[in-house]
């Protein structure tokens, strides 16, 4: 006697889906985690932007700060503190209990932090921190990056409603099978299936098709799917069209640096010559509201500098007065469009993909300043060789958000904030005749 055992669902196709499904839905889980888990213990997540705690906090680590009381602290623990424009993470070299404050320093600093942190600013003792993860949760904490989770997400999940519904439509063949076997009925179902495959083809009518009541798990199975199949493509349209845009945006300003800028010969660096040269004339004839060029060696800023009536008009309009998703670096309109106002202010977007001035954030770090002192400003009737004294990341209501159009004690007060406040430590001795002097 012959047997054959049927086995419900099967199928290598349906496994494999099964397995990709959990796969991608475990992706979204384990970067989720970080972010989630540890604020159940009372933990605070901070990505690490500068090197001043190298080696033993890289840059592009997340560190894990929790609140703990201040005089527990101990020499040589590693805190989290605000320090009026940020979060900062440095080392205790003190704990001065009876004056309610913190001495630090950066592991990499040669000298200890200036100021004192009281104990109003203290965050938190960081316990952990784990190197490279903080790339990783600044992409998918912005809004593309949510966008990419949620369709991995979706993804996941249709791939595991796929499995089920092929699971289930094997299962029920071989239920069918299996009842024909049992009730001697097998060569009726085999004739009765090859009659309707080839009914239409010798001329005679087949039989009509038994309509199969459809449950209502069964319909809610294909709502769920139809819905989240939508909101996978819809998720996919707006990453796709995103990166669209973002591609588009670097290829016109990579193309505008092809046709209007050049490479000077024979330079050397720090040079008082600017490193490349602009045709303004070719630029403002395309736009005349291009009144400079933005240029720092190495690094992605290489720009038109625009002037519009308004702060709006170059928000999100490139240099040709498309839309953009970049926008273009442009000048406060409240400023003069010839850069003799005692400070200048000039926009530009932090953009996830690299662009503009999302490089900015690198001069925490006291080695890539090293690495990029200066920046060039051309115009088409004078060249400016921008010495970077100061650089710090502020509020969008900082009052180093304010005009000065003449030189006076105003002035010489927001130098001499930004000066105190700094993330880098400059020496100007070595760009700027006269300034060890000066200072």
């Amino acid at each position: 006697m012959t047997t054959r055992q049927f086995k419900g669902g099967g199928g290598v196709l349906p496994a494999v889906c099964n397995v990709l499904g959990i796969a991608l839905i475990a992706v979204v889980v384990a970067l989720c985690l970080p972010l989630t888990v540890p604020r159940v213990f009372g933990y605070e997540a901070y990505e690490i932007v500068s090197g001043s705690m190298e080696p033993a906090i890289p840059v592009g680590s997340v560190v894990y700060a929790k609140s703990v009381e201040p005089a527990s602290v101990q020499q040589g623990d590693v805190i989290a503190f605000t320090d009026g424009n940020g979060v900062v993470v440095h080392r205790v070299t003190a704990n001065r209990t009876s004056s309610g404050e913190f001495a630090t320093k950066g592991d990499a600093n040669p000298i200890e932090d200036i100021n004192p942190v009281p104990y109003g600013n203290f965050l938190g003792r960081v316990d952990m921190s784990i190197p490279v993860l903080g790339s990783f949760m600044t992409m998918y904490a912005s809004v593309v990056g949510k966008v990419y989770l949620l369709m991995l997400l979706v993804c996941g999940i249709l791939l595991n409603v796929l499995a089920s519904r092929m699971r289930t439509a094997r299962r029920r063949r071989d239920e069918e099978v299996m009842s024909a076997v049992l009730d001697g009925n097998l060569g009726s179902v085999l004739e009765a299936r090859e009659h309707s495959a080839s009914g239409a083809a010798d001329g005679r009518e087949a039989p009509a098709p038994v309509k199969r009541q459809r449950s209502a798990a069964s319909k809610l199975r294909i709502a769920a799917i139809v819905v989240l199949a939508f909101v996978f493509l819809s998720s996919a349209g707006v990453v796709g069209y995103t990166m669209w845009q973002y591609y588009m945006s670097d290829a016109l300003y990579n193309d505008a640096s092809d046709r209007y800028t050049s490479d000077r010969d024979n330079r050397t660096p720090l040079q008082e010559a600017p490193p490349i040269s602009i045709d303004f004339k070719a630029l403002r004839a395309e736009n005349p509201d291009v009144i400079g060029w933005i240029y720092c060696e190495d690094t992605p800023i290489n720009y038109p500098v625009l002037y519009g009536t308004t702060n709006e008009q170059y928000l999100h309009t490139d240099y040709t007065g498309a839309y953009n998703i970049d926008g273009s670096i442009f000048v406060d309109c409240d400023n003069t469009n010839t850069f003799t106002d005692s400070n200048t202010i000039i926009y530009g977007h932090h953009m996830n993909s690299g662009s503009m001035f999302a490089c900015l954030e690198n001069w925490k770090d006291q080695s890539f300043y090293n690495d990029h002192p200066i920046m060039w400003l051309l115009t088409p009737t004078k060249n400016y060789k921008v010495v970077l004294f100061s650089g710090r990341e502020v509020n969008a209501h900082s009052d180093l958000y304010q005009i000065i159009k003449e030189p006076g004690p105003r002035m010489d007060a927001l130098l001499a904030e930004a000066l105190e406040e700094s993330d880098f430590t400059a020496d100007l001795s070595k760009y700027v005749p006269g300034a060890a002097e000066a200072q």
